[in-house]
């Protein structure tokens, strides 16, 4: 009987490790690995010692996302895009040390192999499409880096500020990102030329992105924001603005060209674009600028370095068009500067206007 009740007790010894070497499937998975498969319905945080994957195609967040400095967040294959909505918002502050990421799954350089598939598989732009503020005006993303995305069949942004949403987006990184030209609209990898005045872009680093960034003519663009790295530019390398001027509105960049989209930018009545020195306005094709009072309301528009003219114009500010050597700038590119529009005072005929319309036709 003893012998019998000692092999017992080993018999359930040995089951006892059987099962724990071979428990719950989610024993075995990395607890620092979190697969997010529904939207964000109520406040949430997401902690900076941990990776999101994102599995659900249509991820809404309708309240308050945290992330936490050193988070990394990536998109599977097939999850696309998030969006927010109803009190959607993103508070993304991570610091120089510790940024937030949001890249793809294929990604091993951020967060290791999560999927899996050792050396099966490497990122590429457009593994994943956007973040979408969809009309919001209060999210934040700061020591933030983006790569990979613009998923989409056509030109497609990596953030998303339409139907007037607002951000404010500080000492970020975009790499590796989509968004470009489809017909004569123009897509940046932050797409913010829709985005409410109070949107706000510094420090940031743009390279190897399609296109890098688009504006509404009313957001202000200081001289913080860079546009290359170790040699590597964008494709489209310029800050590509459409819609009028109507604030009281400064750019400053003077290492790569504004360039106008739209067929005729205004200033509008009681509102002004002040200029830096040595700032490039280049002008898409039949596009214009109307300055609806005097040309005061173009500050700076005669300072040092200050020059008007084409989007074919490589010699000031580099390949904007990106098309290397295949355009050169001619007359009439685009059609000029009219000031008093209301009044058709007419054309300006400044010496840094370069390669517009001499004869355009009159208002």
């Amino acid at each position: 009987m003893k012998n019998y009740f000692y092999i017992l007790l080993i018999a359930i010894a040995v089951l006892g490790i059987f099962f724990t070497a071979c428990g719950p499937e989610d024993d075995n998975k990395d607890k620092n690995v979190i697969e997010i498969n529904e939207d964000i319905k109520s406040a949430t945080v997401w902690s900076g010692d941990k990776t999101y994957i994102i599995k659900k195609y249509d991820f809404y967040v309708e309240d308050v996302l945290t992330i936490e400095a050193g988070a990394i967040i990536k998109f599977s294959s097939q999850a696309k895009n998030l969006t927010l909505s109803n009190n959607g918002q993103i508070l993304a502050n991570g610091t120089a040390s510790q940024p937030i990421v949001f890249t793809s799954i294929k990604d091993d350089s951020k967060g290791g192999d999560t999927n899996k598939d050792g050396d099966g598989s490497s990122p590429a732009t457009g593994d994943w499409a956007k973040i979408d503020l969809n009309g919001t005006k209060s999210s934040v993303f700061n020591y933030c880096e983006f790569y990979y995305g613009g998923f989409g069949t056509g030109a497609s942004p990596t953030l998303d500020l339409n139907a007037e949403s607002a951000a404010k987006i500080k000492n970020c990184t975009f790499a590796h990102n989509g968004g470009g030209i489809s017909g004569k609209y123009y897509i940046g990898t932050i797409h913010a030329d829709n985005a409410y005045s109070e949107t706000v872009i510094q420090n940031n680093l743009f390279y190897d992105n399609i296109l890098p960034l688009t504006i509404t003519g009313d957001i202000s663009i200081d001289n913080s924001n860079t546009f290359s790295k170790d040699g590597t530019a964008n494709k489209y390398n310029g800050i590509f603005v459409s819609r009028d001027v109507a604030n009281n509105t400064t750019w400053l960049e003077d290492e790569v060209a504004f360039v106008v989209t739209s067929n005729s930018m205004q200033i509008k009545l009681n509102a002004s674009l002040t200029l830096g020195n040595n700032v490039v306005l280049k002008f898409s094709e039949a596009s214009q600028l109307d300055i609806l009072q005097t040309e005061s309301s173009l500050v700076n528009y005669n300072g040092n370095g200050v020059y008007f003219t084409s989007l074919k114009d490589d010699e000031l500010k580099g390949d904007t068009n990106g098309d290397e050597n295949a355009s050169t700038p001619q007359t009439a590119d685009w059609i000029g500067i009219h000031i008093n529009g209301w009044k058709s005072t007419g054309y300006a005929t400044w010496p840094n206007i370069r390669y517009n319309d001499p004869n355009p036709a009159v208002k």
